[in-house]
Parts: C-alpha cells; structure tokens; sequence
C-alpha cells in the first residue's frame, strides 16, 4: 500500500508539476522567439493599469464588455502590480499554461491512463500551440479559456460516466469561471450547466435528484453572473450594458441569440446514449464510452460555435475556440482504453492537422507605434491650444496608454460629450477615436454613435488622422473665464 502511494504521488508530482513548468517554460521561449514584441496580456494590462490607480475607467473595463471579459483581468491583476512590463506579461503566460497543462493532467486521470499517456497529450498541445502562428492562441485569455474547457468538459463527462458527487461540484465550478471568459464561451458554459441535471435523468436512482442536481449545477453560473450585471448596474447604470454591443455587432438581434442556441444540438447524441447506457446498469453511470461520446461531442459544439460566431461576421474568436476544440480532441484521444502506439499516431495527427485550422497572423503588437501615435496627437495639440485634454477611448485607448505618463491624453469608456463639457470646463477638449475593425467593432461608442469615426458627431469637429486613429476636437462656447484671458492676452 505505501509502495502505491509512493507511486501515486510521484506521478501526480510529474504530471502535474515537473512536466507543466517544463512545457510551459518551452513555450514562453517558443512565444518570445517566435513573436519577438509579443504581448499576452495586450488589453488586460491597460485594465489593471487604471484598476491600480483607482480609477472609474479601470471599474467601467473591468466589468463593461463581454468581450472583454473580467477573468483574464482579475488573474492578470497581481502581476501587474507586483511586477513591471514586460516581465509580468511573462510571468502571467508561464502561470496560465501551466494551467492548462495541469488541467490535462485533472482531466485524464480519472479514466485511469498511465502518466506516460498524460505526458503525449501534454507536449501534443504544446505542438498545436507552436504550429497555430497565431498570436490569438497564445495569449492569456485562450490559455484560461482552454484550461476552463478542459476541466468543465471532463467533469461533465466524468459525471456521465461515473456518477460522483466531486464531478458535479467541479463541473458547475468549471462553468461559472467559464462564463467570466466572454460571449465566445458564454453559451458552452450555459449548455453544460444544463446538461448537468439532464445527464443523470438516464438511471432512476440518480433521475430522483433531479433538482439536486439542478440547484448544485446552475447556482454558480447564475450567481456570476448575477454579480457581473449586478456590477454593470452599479458602475455604468445599466445592467445589461455588458452585452449592448450585440445589437451593433449583428443586424437580427433574435436571428443570433436563436442561432446560438442550435450547437447545443450536437450534444443530443452523446446525451441520449449516455441514457441508454445508464439505464443497461444496475449501477448509476453510462461508463467510458459515453464519457468518450461526451467529450468529443463537446469539441464539436465549440467548432459549431464558432461557425456560428464567424457567419455573423464575428471572427476574432475562432483561435481561441479551436484551441479549446483541438485540445479536448487530444484529451478524449488519450483518455481511451487503446495500444499506446494508436494515440500517439492518432495526436500526430491531430498536430499535423492543427496548422490549418488556425488563421496564420504574422502581425505584433507594436509599442513603439503607440508612441509614436500618442506623441504626434501631443504634438498637434499643443500647437493648437495650451488647454488642451485628450480622451482616448475605449479598452483600445486602455491599451494605447498602457505606458503613458503625461497627463495630456485620458482614457474614455463610456462617451458622453455633454458630460465631459460640464467636467472640464475651460479646456479644450478632443475625442481619439480608434477605426472600428474587428474586435474594436464592440466598443460602446461605436453602438452609441455608429457613424463617429467616418463622419464625427454633434459638436465633435474632425481635426486629423494618426495611423488608425482619428482626432475630433469637442465644439463648445468659451467660457467667461477664456474671455477674460483672451482679452487680457490681445492687451
């Protein structure tokens, strides 16, 4: 018995900690050869930037977009205080794959395999991440997303197979953090809290706790996301706000959210022999074939999330769902009762195949381009006036100032030009508007004033282009006190 123990536990130490810091340690080195200015945690690191200064901006991004997604922020959050650039970035992507390679480890054990099979999956996923050559893949959040969707995924599966209480404490964990990763997983999470419940409806002694099991696997995503409105009510004054962007985003509002629904489809099958299998048993649990079935079909389901996303014109979530898809493809591959030699011909080919499935981007992150913005805007306006304030809005003005420290240029979340009138009177006052493409599309400003960046608005007057970046100058009547200065400046 101690022998065992002993066996136990050096596995566990080489499979949940030598092999995961070895891998990920392999891929920092890889990332940072590879994409020489790359930055993992680009739009989180302006976030924490104003949450360590306390300022409202800083709690309007944390909690203001599903895109944009509060997670990633939070785990991010201690680096950035605790460390300077870029050395928390990398510190934050050692920590979040090894994540991911930890959660592989909790997600195969269970089936029984031995840690040599543990180990292939670990360095499989460590090559599809090489091979994406796509920055999106690498960044913190995919990382957190796809460490979420590994251990929610096999949880579920674990539950259909095996019936343990432990399964669905984690699943229905696993789903709430889930949710708190953005609108791209929102839907997978929500389905696999339903799922919960309805998976053990197949065998009449478990079909008895129906609401047990109901209360256990959807009171923790309904109180995240409980809170998170609750958040946006408190701090942007509309509980919803989070998801306004929607509307902007897609022309049929109710055409999307009921498209959104149909991938639950792919997980009919796996559920109905789930049933089948579970009610064949004297004993609660449908055993490994349908905790296979399960598994696979969730992989499905994130690919079909992401046509989805990509037929509404969505597309900068497809990495992070093929990540999330080709790794539980890798996980149900090695969690099967098979001949070593077939899973690893079987991840060799889920690697080789890997390459196609992500769109290539050679592009990175550029800080010596935001200077360069942030010093022709300073340069311009204060050849104009000596009062001048810029406000650079949205999470990519976040991102913008990340390493600014002038006080010219300020961050904006949420524009409302009759307010920033009535605050800064006696200013000259300018609006940075980013070019809504791709993921900028969701800013508030853009579904607040569609048309800003092409054609401006009430009271904002065009004054110049910076690379991506338009200048509008904020139209007002002068003040008594500019009168009076003007006056005393022409004697």
């Amino acid at each position: 018995m101690g022998d065992n123990r002993d066996k136990y536990r050096l596995i566990r130490l080489v499979t949940g900690g030598v092999t995961p810091a070895l891998l990920a340690s392999a891929l920092l080195a890889f990332a940072l050869y590879r994409h020489g200015q790359l930055d993992p945690a680009a739009q989180a690191a302006g976030i924490c930037r104003e949450l360590i200064s306390g300022t409202t901006e800083g709690r309007q991004a944390l909690f203001g977009s599903c895109w944009f997604a509060p997670l990633p922020v939070l785990f991010y959050l201690p680096f950035s205080w605790l460390l300077p650039e870029p050395a928390a970035g990398r510190a934050a992507f050692f920590l979040a794959w090894f994540f991911v390679f930890w959660s592989v480890r909790e997600s195969v054990k269970a089936a029984g395999q031995c840690a040599f099979k543990i180990i292939m999956a670990q360095i499989a996923i460590t090559a599809v991440a090489m091979m994406a050559f796509n920055q999106q893949a690498l960044q913190i959040d995919t990382a957190l997303t796809v460490g979420l969707v590994l251990l929610c995924s096999s949880s579920l599966s674990d539950w259909v197979a095996s019936r343990r209480l432990r399964d669905v404490v984690s699943t229905a964990a696993a789903c709430a953090f889930l949710a708190l990763c953005g609108f791209s997983v929102l839907g997978v999470a929500c389905i696999s809290a339903v799922l919960l419940p309805f998976a053990a409806a197949g065998h009449r002694e478990t079909r008895r706790r129906f609401q047990a099991w109901l209360l256990l696997g959807w009171l923790p995503l309904a109180y995240m996301l409980g809170v998170w409105m609750l958040m946006n009510r408190l701090i942007l004054g509309d509980a919803l706000f989070f998801l306004r962007s929607l509307r902007f985003l897609v022309s049929e509002t109710r055409l999307f959210m009921v498209s959104m629904t149909l991938p639950a489809a792919v997980m009919l099958p796996a559920l109905v022999l789930a049933w089948r299998l579970d009610r064949s048993d004297e004993r609660p649990g449908a055993g490994p074939v349908a905790a296979a079935a399960t598994l696979l079909s969730f992989a499905l389901m994130l690919l079909a999330y992401a046509k989805v996303l990509a037929w509404h014109g969505i597309s900068w979530t497809d990495a992070t769902l093929c990540a999330c898809a080709l790794t539980l493809m890798i996980v149900t591959v090695v969690r099967l009762r098979q001949p070593i030699y077939r899973s690893f011909l079987s991840l060799l080919i889920i690697v080789w195949l890997s390459g196609a499935w992500f769109k290539h981007d050679s592009s990175t992150g550029d800080s010596a381009a935001r200077m360069q913005v942030i010093a022709e805007v300073e340069a311009y306006v204060k050849t104009h006036t000596p009062y001048g304030r810029v406000f650079a809005l949205g999470y990519t003005g976040l991102d913008l100032l990340r390493g600014y420290e002038d006080t010219l240029l300020v961050p904006n979340l949420d524009l409302h030009i009759g307010s920033l009138r009535r605050a800064y009177k006696g200013q000259d006052l300018y609006v940075l508007v980013p070019r809504p493409e791709g993921l900028v599309r969701t800013e508030s400003v853009f579904w607040k004033y569609p048309d800003i960046y092409d054609l401006g608005s009430d009271r904002l007057l065009y004054a110049g282009t910076f690379r991506t970046w338009r200048l509008f100058q904020v139209i007002s009547a002068p003040t008594q006190e500019q009168l009076d200065e003007w006056r005393r400046s022409r004697n």
